[in-house]
């Protein structure tokens, strides 16, 4: 026992530094942050932060002389116990920071906060594994406090982000407990082994073969533990630890290119929630199977330096070359070996499947470490791209695309607050009856003014929108501030009662099971009616996989009395069956049709007219540019316009009333 207690304090103290490192570095960069705070107590606690870090590396000399000095456990019972208390006395200081900080500092200095702590929470799980109590104490510390004051706070992301953190906190528990009871079993190994050569060393001539025996299991068990610290246990491929271990040391490799692919399986969910987890980890197997032998062969005939090969996570995998050449045209030739090979059908238990694959490409120049991981979270940025841009695609990292991630995480982070901070504004664009040309309609097209980096397209912020969640409140904004259009018309124009406004509404916004009941609750708190909303959709409403909900969400917006409008049609591939299930009121033609005016976009435009009519629908046509677009499009019996030619959009709308009067 005392010796073990011996192992575990000496332990503690090779992982000592680390931690006094990491809180110095966090104390120092959450200072660096939180710099131009107005929180006068900041400084005192930054002050005391400091000074305490440079306490704890005085007494961490102190424990290292006192280990080297002591002949049993009692000798070690005062500096234990200093260094636990110094431990959680900095848990206690990150603390107060949360507590004093979360609810008085601004959002981004809030969520500095929360990942400096979370960050230091989780690494605890590691750099204090040694200690059983302490270290479970040290992320309670760090964590309850930091999630209660997100919860007291009140604000609804905050108090998701608590909830989160207790969460996380139970998780990091966990893990820590895992970890203490991996370093005992590790000492307890150690203590075989070293008792099992003692045994050896004891026995007589007559047993050296027994002794040989003995040695031979005992190197097998650390072969084995070594494969085993250093593969995927699912696969057979070297883990993410072994595949940095496994490549040359690339300091030493400096000159040479150094060159990651990232392989992401399309789709690979569906077979996963679909079939089950087991035929999913066949799959895995099958595949990991054919990379090695497909790596072997191709890779190896082009990379004369080295090569390897890892499951990095999921279903997700990498392959590391270093080459002593430059060989992109190779590297682009083996990759698309690879793609193809591996996106072969697989058959397993007499059952075909068919998985793609998504491929990122890092080509650089080797360097430590940290540039490696650098370059496979680069090709993992480049794998992410040609999933975005329709998956089975081979994407190489560049600069260029490391900008655009960079602009579409502070784009994404902007988005959070732009219906809040009076960044977007909406332009109304109005819609005519063809033949009176009178003012029906208009339609509200969403603007945004990014407060860092000027006006954003809708066609780049919309997306980023639906991949972040944003654009349900954003949605909501823009149906607010569209109503209260039609409200703030002036009584004499005689139009507050029969215009109508139409939103562009995302299938993201259908698919929420409270969308119809938002919409109709906005309308019920305004002065104007059903029947003066329209809500346009795209053909994207028609996919397969959420057409249950949006159908749901579509058929109660419609019995309330609003009207469906399908927007930009021509344009898609759904079946036309569709505008018989669907309960649509009107289409519009896409604006290619109508500016192309050609006898082929005509015949389109002639066609959906015919089509419309026998559905009992109206049709919409925009896009209008001319004259002769106008006049053509009456010949052809199409019952609305809209274009330029109509009205550009506008923010003020006084001189479309003035017009129509």
């Amino acid at each position: 026992m005392q010796r073990e207690k011996l192992q575990i304090w000496q332990e503690t103290l090779n992982n000592h530094p680390k931690g006094l490192v990491v809180n110095a570095a966090a104390v120092v960069g959450i200072g660096f942050i939180l710099r131009d705070t107005a929180a006068t107590w900041f400084s005192l606690w930054f002050a005391i932060s400091i000074a305490y870090s440079i306490i704890r590396g005085g007494l961490y000399l102190t424990y290292r002389k006192a280990l080297r000095a002591c002949a049993d456990e009692t000798a070690l019972a005062l500096p234990s116990t200093l260094h636990n208390l110094s431990v959680l006395g900095s848990a206690g200081l990150w603390a107060a920071l949360a507590c004093f900080g979360i609810p008085e500092f601004s959002p981004a200095y809030q969520f500095a906060v929360i990942i400096v702590v979370s960050s230091l929470a989780s690494g605890s799980t590691a750099t204090l594994a040694s200690l059983q109590s302490i270290g479970k104490i040290y992320i309670l510390i760090m964590l309850v406090p930091a999630c209660l004051s997100l919860l007291m706070v009140g604000e609804t992301t905050l108090s998701t982000l608590g909830i989160l953190g207790f969460i996380f906190a139970w998780v990091m528990l966990g893990s820590h407990e895992n970890n203490f009871q991996l370093l005992i079993h590790s000492f307890a190994l150690a203590r075989e082994k070293e008792q099992l050569f003692k045994q050896v060393s004891e026995q007589n001539q007559q047993i050296v073969q027994a002794n040989a025996e003995l040695e031979e299991t005992v190197n097998e068990r650390t072969k084995e533990l070594q494969h085993l610290a250093h593969h995927d246990s699912l696969t057979g491929l070297l883990n993410r630890r072994g595949l940095f271990d496994q490549l040359p040391a690339l300091e030493a490799v400096r000159d040479h290119q150094l060159i990651v692919l990232f392989f992401d399986l399309d789709r690979f969910k569906q077979i996963n929630d679909g079939l089950g987890h087991d035929w999913g980890d066949q799959l895995l197997q099958a595949v990991a199977s054919r990379l090695r032998l497909l790596v072997d062969r191709v890779v190896a005939d082009c990379v004369p330096h080295s090569y390897a090969a890892c499951r990095w996570g999921g279903d997700e995998f990498v392959v590391c070359l270093v080459s002593d050449e430059q060989m992109l045209a190779k590297i682009q030739a083996a990759c698309e070996i690879l793609q193809s090979r591996l996106s072969e059908p697989y058959v397993l238990n007499g059952r075909e499947f068919k998985i793609g694959n998504s491929v990122g490409v890092f080509v650089g120049m080797a360097g430590s470490l940290t540039e490696m991981g650098h370059a496979v979270s680069f090709a993992d940025m480049a794998a992410s791209e040609a999933k975005g841009q329709g998956r089975g695609r081979i994407v190489f990292f560049s600069q260029r695309l490391s900008d655009e991630r960079r602009r579409h995480l502070l784009l994404s982070d902007c988005l959070s607050q732009a219906h809040s901070n009076g960044s977007l504004a909406l332009h109304f664009q109005p819609i005519v009856a063809a033949q009176s040309q009178r003012l029906v309609a208009f339609e509200a097209l969403l603007r945004w003014h990014c407060p860092s980096v000027g006006a954003v397209s809708p066609m780049e912020f919309i997306p980023i929108a639906e991949d972040t969640g944003h654009i349900h409140q954003i949605g909501l904004w823009v149906l607010r501030h569209a109503v209260q259009l039609i409200e703030n018309l002036p009584p004499e124009t005689g139009l507050r009662d029969n215009l109508k406004i139409a939103i562009n509404t995302s299938i993201k916004q259908l698919i929420r099971a409270d969308f119809a009941g938002e919409v109709l609750a906005v309308l019920n708190s305004s002065q104007i009616t059903t029947s003066q909303l329209v809500i346009e959709v795209t053909e994207s409403v028609f996919d397969e996989q959420h057409m249950r909900e949006v159908l749901a969400s579509l058929s109660r917006l419609h019995q309330a009395g609003i009207e469906i409008h399908l927007d930009d049609f021509g344009t898609g591939y759904s079946s036309l069956s569709r505008l018989r299930e669907f309960p649509l009121d009107a289409i519009k033609i896409d604006r290619s049709f109508v500016m192309a005016s050609d006898e082929k976009s005509l015949a389109v435009i002639e066609g959906a007219v015919v089509i419309a009519r026998k559905f009992g629908l109206r049709v919409i046509a925009e896009g209008v540019e001319t004259q002769a677009q106008l006049d053509k499009l009456k010949t052809l019996g199409v019952d609305e316009l809209q274009g330029y030619f109509i009205g550009k959009p506008a923010a003020d709308i006084k001189h479309f009333l003035e017009m129509n009067a």
